[in-house]
């Protein structure tokens, strides 16, 4: 198509120029075979006096000087197009390839919370492209609920049935905590981001190449509320996820209390979070869980836009058009002439 484009109007040139030359010759050779062969007619001069014939050899005239000018601008027309005319734009691209982990507190004082999560992220799902979502969920241990995938319609089903399960405190289908209670104590936040952060690949891409291309982050829902001995502390997950590359974003529900222990726990967390370039959200009646998400994906896609770069596009729609114009013109010109 793209040839058809380039060189149809400069063909249909060629081929009207041709015709007019080819007209012109005739013409001249009739002309000249007429005066070899003298006037037929007696007092010829006569009638091209009359006003009618000259109004006619006018209007001949005119429409060949037409059908001429409409040749020589569909040349120029073919021209410009095979100089390739082509647009230049600066464009941004934004960068649709992030990993993101759900990691979940399935204590009982987050199952609400957790149900929101999800809930909203099955809804986020409809509209990813590229991106790859996981599901872990731990209380005094960890389990993957499935891993990174963008697969989205499994990710919308396993979502739906695990905010099921938060809704009817598991009692029946899936059970949210199968497998989270294995070890000594309950919400142990440490082990459970650490363990979180294993959940993706080594170099974030998934092709073994050790470097991260995929921006990484974790959605960590908990109120910091450790009960037992954990095996990483809370302070040593946020190094290992600085080291790696990931963000944390903590959603707290419990930050809404005066008392000096509960503000120490609320305040490691948001210390820790934000030294891995994440953010800290407090959950209280002026928020809620699908707001935070929202701004917590603002945030992401913000961070990585992708790199300005120069995008020159052939753009020969607009000259090729006007050339088939001009040689539809000058054909139809052409036959006037002819008859």
């Amino acid at each position: 198509m793209g040839l058809i484009f380039w060189w149809m109007p400069l063909l249909l040139a060629l081929v009207c120029l041709g015709v007019t030359l080819f007209e012109v010759r005739r013409r001249r050779r009739d002309r000249d075979r007429r005066r070899r062969l003298g006037t037929p007619v007696a007092h010829g001069e006569r009638l091209t006096r009359l006003p009618v014939y000259r109004r006619l050899v006018s209007r001949y005239r005119l429409v060949l000087v037409a059908a001429l000018v409409g040749l020589i601008g569909l040349g120029g027309v073919a021209g410009l197009l095979a100089s390739r005319v082509s647009s230049v734009d600066v464009v941004e691209p934004p960068s649709f390839k992030r990993d993101i982990m759900l990691c979940l507190d399935v204590s009982g004082s987050m199952t609400e919370v957790d149900s929101q999560i999800v809930e909203t992220f099955g809804r986020l799902a409809e509209g990813l492209d590229g991106e790859r979502i996981g599901l872990s969920l731990f209380d005094s241990s960890t389990v993957t609920a499935f891993p990174l995938t963008d697969d989205y319609d499994f990710v919308r089903t396993q979502l739906e049935l695990y905010r099921q399960s938060f809704d009817s405190a598991g009692d029946e289908g899936t059970r949210y905590w199968s497998g989270t209670d294995l070890g000594s104590g309950a919400s142990l936040i440490g082990d459970g981001l650490a363990s979180c952060l294993l959940g993706f690949d080594g170099d974030g891409d998934g092709d073994g190449d050790g470097e991260s291309t995929r921006p990484r982050s974790i959605v960590l829902a908990t109120d910091n509320y450790v009960n037992g001995e954990a095996l990483v502390t809370l302070p040593e997950a946020g190094e290992l996820a600085t080291e790696r590359g990931v963000r944390v974003y903590a959603v707290n529900p419990a930050d809404y209390s005066t008392d000096a222990v509960a503000d120490e726990v609320a305040a490691e967390l948001r210390t820790t979070v934000e030294s891995t370039g994440g953010a800290y959200y407090a959950l209280d009646d002026a928020t809620s869980v699908a707001g935070i998400i929202e701004r917590i994906d603002a945030r992401e896609a913000g961070l990585f836009t992708g790199a300005r770069r120069l995008v020159v596009t052939d753009d020969p729609r607009g000259l090729a058009i006007a050339g088939l114009l001009a040689a539809a013109a000058a054909l139809v010109l052409l036959w006037r002439v002819r008859l």
